[in-house]
Order: C-alpha cells, then sequence, then structure tokens
C-alpha cells in the first residue's frame, strides 16, 4: 500500500460525522471519539483529518463524474446492455424526474462532506498548535474543497442551504434550531466565488503541486482552485439560474484563471492520449491538475461497470473487430459488469484515424455466419481500467482524473468563441485533436478551422465528447454552451443530439429538468426546505 494511501485511511478514520436519514433529514450527532476536542490538539491531528477530507471526496467521486456529469448527456442507453445486464440509473439517463423520483437523495449525501470541511476550518483557524505555514495551506484545502462542494450543489440544486458553522458540534441538538432554508442561488454563487478568493489567498504563491509530502496532483491545490475559479466564473458568464443572473462580465475572470491555471504551473501534454490513463505509470501525468487517487489493495473504481463479465455475459460469444472470437478479450474474468454503456453513436463518431477511439473503447460485433461481415453490437469503455496484477487479475485501480490539461484548452477554445477570436479557437482545439491524431496528424485534413458562433461552439462541444468519455462534462457542456452568444443552451437544442430525433430536453415541457428535484423524505424533515421549482 503507497504512503498516500495509508494517509488517506488513517484520515478517513478521523472524520467524526456520519449523516444517515432520519426523522429529521439530516442526523448531526456525532459518532465517534473524533467529535471532541480532545482530537484537536496537535498538527499530526489536522494533518490526518486533511486525509481523511480527501478520502471522503473519493467517496464521492463516482457521483461527481458520472451520476451529475454524465449520465443526463444523451449518450448512454438506458434498457439492456450489449452483455445482457439491465442498465442502472435509467431514470437519469431518461430525464425521467419527479417530485418523488429524484436520482440521488439527500442532497446526493454532499452535506456530511461540507460539515467535515467546516469542522477543519473552525478547529484549525485559530489553532496554536500548527505552524503558520501548514496552517494556511491546509486552510487553502479546505476552503478549495467547500467551494468546490457548493458549486456541485449549486449546478445540481439551484439555491440550497448554505450551511457554514459547527453548530452540531458545538452541541446544538435542537431540530427547531437546525432548520435551514435553502439560500437563493445568487447567495449561494456569492458564497462559492467568496471560499474561492480565500483559498487562493491563502495559497499565496504556492504554484507546486505537492507541499509537505502530499501525493502530487490527488491533493486539492492552488492550480485546483484556480481550475475551479475559471470554471465558476464561466458559468456565470453564460448560464441563468434563478435569480443568479448570467454575466457575460464574468468571462474575462474566467479567461485569466484558465490561462493561469495553463501558464504557471508547469503543465504539460502526456504525448499519447492512452498514456493519461495508464495505472502502471501514475507518477508522470504531466498533464493532470487533480485526480481522486485509487490503488490495489486500498479502493477500486467501478468503471467495470462498462465492460463485460466471462462468467453471466453474453459478450464472450461475440466477435472482435479482426472477426475473431471476443472472449476474454481484456482479461477480466468475473470481474466486470455492463450496468452502463454508451451508444453506438458515440463510437461511430470517432475517425479511425483518432487514437481516442481504440483507447476509449473496444466494440463487440455480430457476424454474419454466410458473409462474414461483422456490425457491431455493443460497446465496452476501456481507457481507464486498470491493470494486470501479479496474480493475474484485473484490478480496476485507474485514477479518476478531475481536471488535467486539455480541458483548460477547450474551456479556452469556448471562451475565446465567446469573445469572437477565432484564431484562438483553432489554437486551442487544434492542440487537443493534434495528440488525438498523432502520427496521423496532418493540420490540413484534421485541423479545425473556425467559422460562425455556433458551428465553433459545436465543434468544441463534439471535440469534448471524444476526449473527455466518462470525465462527467457533457451535461455541464450541455447546459453551458449554447446555439448563438446568450442563446438557447445545446441541452435544448437537437444540435448537440445529432443522432436523435430530439433534443436532450424539451424546453417546453422540461426546462425546469435542469434542475434536480429534492426527495420527499428531506422536504418531510425540514419545515424551512422548498422544492425545487416546477415539481
Amino acid at each position: 500500500m503507497s504512503k498516500l494511501n495509508k494517509k488517506i485511511l488513517i484520515g478517513a478514520a478521523a472524520l467524526m460525522l456520519t449523516f444517515t436519514s432520519c426523522d429529521n433529514w439530516l442526523d448531526l450527532q456525532p459518532e465517534d471519539n473524533f467529535s471532541g476536542d480532545s482530537f484537536w490538539k496537535t498538527e499530526a491531528h489536522a494533518i490526518t483529518y486533511m486525509d481523511g477530507l480527501h478520502s471522503q471526496m473519493r467517496d464521492m467521486a463516482w457521483q461527481h463524474t458520472m451520476t451529475f456529469g454524465e449520465l443526463r448527456g444523451g449518450r448512454n442507453i438506458n434498457d439492456v446492455s450489449a452483455d445482457g445486464m439491465s442498465v442502472t440509473a435509467g431514470d437519469i439517463i431518461l430525464q425521467n424526474f419527479t417530485a418523488n423520483i429524484t436520482g440521488v437523495s439527500k442532497f446526493g449525501d454532499i452535506y456530511g462532506k461540507v460539515a467535515n470541511v467546516n469542522l477543519f476550518i473552525n478547529r484549525i483557524t485559530d489553532a496554536s498548535y500548527v505552524t503558520e505555514d501548514r496552517k494556511t495551506y491546509y486552510l487553502a484545502q479546505a476552503y478549495g474543497l467547500r467551494a468546490f462542494y457548493y458549486f456541485d450543489l449549486y449546478r445540481v440544486y439551484g439555491g440550497v442551504p448554505l450551511r457554514l458553522n459547527v453548530d452540531v458540534i458545538d452541541g446544538v441538538f435542537d431540530p427547531n434550531k437546525l432548520y435551514m432554508k435553502r439560500s437563493t442561488p445568487k447567495e449561494v454563487m456569492a458564497q462559492i466565488k467568496s471560499d474561492i478568493e480565500k483559498s487562493m489567498a491563502l495559497f499565496g504563491d504556492r504554484n507546486k503541486l505537492t507541499y509537505f509530502g502530499q501525493g502530487e496532483r490527488v491533493y486539492w491545490t492552488k492550480a485546483a482552485t484556480e481550475t475551479l475559479k475559471g470554471e465558476v466564473y464561466l458559468w456565470t458568464s453564460k448560464v441563468t439560474t434563478g435569480d443568479d443572473v448570467a454575466d457575460p462580465a464574468n468571462v474575462v475572470t474566467a479567461k485569466t484563471s484558465f490561462l493561469n491555471v495553463l501558464n504557471n504551473y508547469g503543465l504539460t501534454m502526456q504525448s499519447s492520449f492512452s498514456d493519461v490513463f495508464d495505472a502502471t505509470n501514475k507518477k508522470n501525468k504531466t498533464e493532470v491538475i487533480f485526480a481522486i487517487r485509487y490503488q490495489e489493495g486500498e479502493a477500486t473504481n467501478s468503471y467495470g461497470d462498462f465492460l463485460y463479465n466471462m462468467g453471466t455475459g453474453s459478450t464472450k460469444n461475440r466477435y472482435l473487430a479482426d472477426g475473431s472470437l471476443f472472449g476474454d478479450a481484456l482479461n477480466l474474468k468475473t470481474s466486470g459488469r455492463q450496468y452502463y454503456e454508451y451508444k453506438k453513436d458515440v463510437f461511430n463518431s470517432f475517425d479511425d484515424k483518432d487514437s481516442r477511439k481504440l483507447a476509449t473503447f473496444i466494440g463487440s460485433y455480430e457476424k454474419n455466419k454466410t458473409t462474414g461481415a461483422l456490425t457491431l453490437y455493443g460497446t465496452h469503455v476501456i481507457k481507464n481500467i486498470g491493470l494486470i496484477n501479479n496474480q493475474g487479475n484485473r484490478i480496476y485501480c485507474g485514477d479518476i482524473i478531475y481536471y488535467r490539461l486539455p480541458l483548460i484548452y477547450t474551456y479556452l477554445a469556448e471562451i475565446a468563441n465567446f469573445e469572437g477570436d477565432n484564431a484562438n479557437v483553432e489554437k486551442y482545439l487544434n492542440l487537443v485533436r493534434q495528440r488525438a491524431y498523432g502520427v496521423n496528424w496532418n493540420l490540413e485534413t484534421y485541423g479545425y478551422k473556425a467559422s460562425d458562433f455556433q458551428s465553433n461552439e459545436l465543434a468544441i462541444l463534439f471535440e469534448k465528447d471524444k476526449e473527455f468519455v466518462q470525465e462527467g462534462q457533457r451535461w455541464w457542456d450541455l447546459r453551458r454552451m449554447t446555439e448563438s452568444k446568450g442563446g438557447k443552451p445545446f441541452v435544448f437544442s437537437r444540435l448537440a443530439n445529432p443522432t436523435s430525433s430530439r433534443s436532450v430536453l424539451d424546453e417546453a415541457t422540461e426546462a425546469h429538468k435542469v434542475l434536480w428535484p429534492i426527495d420527499v423524505s428531506l422536504l418531510n424533515g425540514d419545515p424551512e426546505l422548498k422544492q425545487t421549482p416546477g415539481y
């Protein structure tokens, strides 16, 4: 087990609050010995707790990337997978949201994570047992993490309760004093921006991607906060949420933030796309800004849910692209399963010269017994499926990457389009394409040539669709990117769903579904809470 993961395991044990459903919407009672002030006495306690805060980020990684960022993007099938499994999360994929079908419950259990961050901020701000250098660095991480969680809540729900104190930890258990109404979207966004600025100020000039022995690129850094800042300001320059009206002037701050990330942290693109997700070479991921660490014997990701199972599935009886029997092509044995699957149109959208196609997917095919002709039957995602260990078993220990350099390039291309700067649209988009085509790259053949706003915006969207499969970008892109400057978001446009007969959401009847409903148990348990508008 790595040093980092030992620290994360120890840190996870130190987190003092567990939030569960009960008569009230949050059971806020402390449950272990770390809840008392006896814990907060040494610098080691603070370090251990910060490790735990990163461990709980790993607990939320699938929800952040797949549930919130990917499944609603219109690219996943919703019935039975190629391997014969019934698809999971069908209501989310189908946008089937009502007051009684909410996708996730209890605000996705994010408030438990927020409470632990709040406790860290409260206990460390005035602590005399932590050196000032470490204190400012760890508080910078904490404010960045809180902004990150609240930005997820904001984009999913709009206005949410702003819980920033530690009342329950300090002995306030009267439910009537703990009820809390939803703040307005504008108030939530103001808090997010405030936390980002505190994080940036506390980080100061710390531009490296690791300090104090923390694992590089898998602990929150100034680069992560600055990437988040760019995302937040780009979002608020283009997306109106309730009373938080889009302000195009925010794009200036977004651009500055992304350029800082591009220039100040020593980031470079990996030489090949597949190198980015190679689980055997985690130390040399020069394009990664922030990732969630997985390790054999420690924790594994859930990307096996996009594959197949040799014991129960039917993929083994189909064929590979070269006409040979599929069998156990990836040496999964019975470790895989296919609860999720991308549509064939996603696979077919890749040019055959694009290295990302076969670094992202393996296809399974039907074979005509007479002619031998192959027909694509199913898709299975292979871009981040870990490694074969010393015992010959597939271990799903690839890191889940939240932020990496090509994301910055595509954001800067989007900003350039917003500003009418076609030269930079081409520059940034072609940096991504050039790596994708590798030895096949030819600017005249494969390079993007900028055009009008709509064509550029679609080109950026479709490039991200290829670059960021499984990385939690598609849904947010549909909500933020538009047919025209200040115009209809792609989530309501068939242009973003060219192989479908409809847009992802119908603007006339489903506009309210850009935000998620909250579950009835929360509404019944807290009289201050109100349902998301439209439900």
